[in-house]
């Protein structure tokens, strides 16, 4: 009897994680694709719920953003308030800069900011992700206050970058604005997303 339960220890051992992993798999091989997608049709799957409520607070961020009182407000204060410290850190650099409400000018190249520089949809887009994410509300607060401001120093950076290259430059700037700024500013707010969400949120990973 010794023996025999033996053995069956042996057997048992024998079993790696990869064998383990790869029967996990034959088996769920094996279920219908109606029953895998089943759990994400409802509201109460994590990762269903943050997709419709990110979607949700994006269309109705994207909406309030297209009013006009609010339109007025970052045109008239944010923009130019943007436009003037990038030139006041051009200037710190020794460069001769000019600036004029929204419009920043050197000696040979001069740039407008317009919407699309501007940190605000980055921005809305980043905290409707905060916000839809499963933490605690002084998490989110924590994320959203520290996402806001670094998007916006990596907005200014971003505006100093292009207008650089188009004072040295100037046949790369339509790709260094609309390719290659557009997609490191993107990829950086990702990756500091994912931070947040991985490294400062604890009750996420609590349930």
């Amino acid at each position: 009897m010794r023996q025999l339960l033996g053995n069956f220890g042996k057997t048992m051992r024998k079993k790696t994680r990869a064998e383990r992993r790869r029967e996990k798999l034959k088996r769920a091989k094996n279920i219908p694709l109606s029953q895998k997608i089943k759990p994400f049709l409802s509201f109460r799957h994590p990762i269903t719920r943050f997709c419709l409520l990110f979607l949700g607070l994006l269309f109705v961020f994207s909406i309030l953003l297209y009013l006009k009182p609010v339109k007025q407000y970052f045109s008239n204060l944010i923009t130019p308030f943007i436009a003037s410290q990038t030139a006041w850190i051009l200037k710190t650099f020794g460069m001769k800069i000019y600036t004029s409400d929204i419009t920043i000018s050197g000696e040979s190249f001069g740039v407008q900011i317009s919407g699309n520089c501007s940190p605000i949809l980055v921005t809305v887009i980043f905290l409707s992700a905060v916000i839809a994410f499963p933490a605690l509300l002084k998490e989110k607060v924590l994320g959203g206050v520290l996402g806001a401001v670094f998007i916006y120093f990596l907005n200014i950076f971003r505006i100093i970058f292009i207008f650089l290259v188009g004072v040295y430059a100037p046949q790369y700037f339509e790709e260094a604005h609309i390719y290659v700024s557009q997609t490191i500013c993107m990829v950086m707010v990702a990756i500091f997303w994912l931070l947040w969400a991985g490294k400062w949120v604890r009750y996420a990973s609590a349930q």
